[in-house]
């Protein structure tokens, strides 16, 4: 497998599907496109921003061993079929995506050597707030993300390769094309 695979690891909100979609649309990356049982938010395209499945036909996918993650978000189901990834690899392509902390892990211990995780932070938890409620997000679901934050933070320092802070997108997006043009890392460092 020739392939590589950039694992973007971080708080919701904090711009993992942004700086994915930036990388896809300047033709650095391919995102990979994962699985979910929320709706659709407005701005949002089935198959190409997520695949948008019922409870049911994700379990039955689960049950059929489609998947090389699947987990619990925030009440919703999500996960990455094994054919998505197993395409990048195969085809040689340099892909991201962005995953749940248990799913980074998993992707991580199947192709440790094709495999980056990188970890984006915001720079405050008003910063994500701010992001958050310009998604939309219903105040629960918010506070409830925003009591999160500190835990979030450790979770990403400890699993990430390599980790920033999305202070300002331009630079965010910088720091990401840098890690992608070194390649896959299995030592973690911090560029904040």
């Amino acid at each position: 497998m020739t392939g590589r695979i950039f694992v973007l690891i971080g708080p919701s909100g904090v711009g993992k599907t942004t700086l994915a979609e930036k990388a896809q649309s300047d033709g650095i990356a391919d995102r990979i496109i994962t699985c979910t049982t929320r709706t659709p938010r407005p701005h949002e395209i089935p198959n190409r921003d997520y695949y948008f499945l019922t409870l049911e036909e994700f379990g039955n996918r689960v049950d059929n061993g489609e998947f090389v993650e699947n987990e619990w978000i925030h009440g919703q189901r999500y996960g990455v079929l094994v054919r998505e990834l197993s395409r990048a690899l195969e085809s040689g392509r340099t892909a991201l995506i962005s995953l749940g902390y248990g799913g980074a892990e998993r992707v991580k211990s199947l192709w440790p050597h094709n495999v980056t995780i990188v970890g984006i932070l915001p720079p405050s938890s008003d910063s994500l707030r701010s992001r958050l409620k310009e998604r939309g997000t219903a105040a629960e679901e918010m506070a409830f993300r925003l009591r999160a934050i500190d835990h979030e933070a450790e979770t990403v320092k400890k699993l990430a390769d390599i980790f920033f802070v999305n202070d300002e997108l331009g630079d965010a997006y910088h720091r990401l094309r840098q890690v992608i043009a070194k390649g896959p890392s299995s030592h973690r460092i911090a560029d904040h």
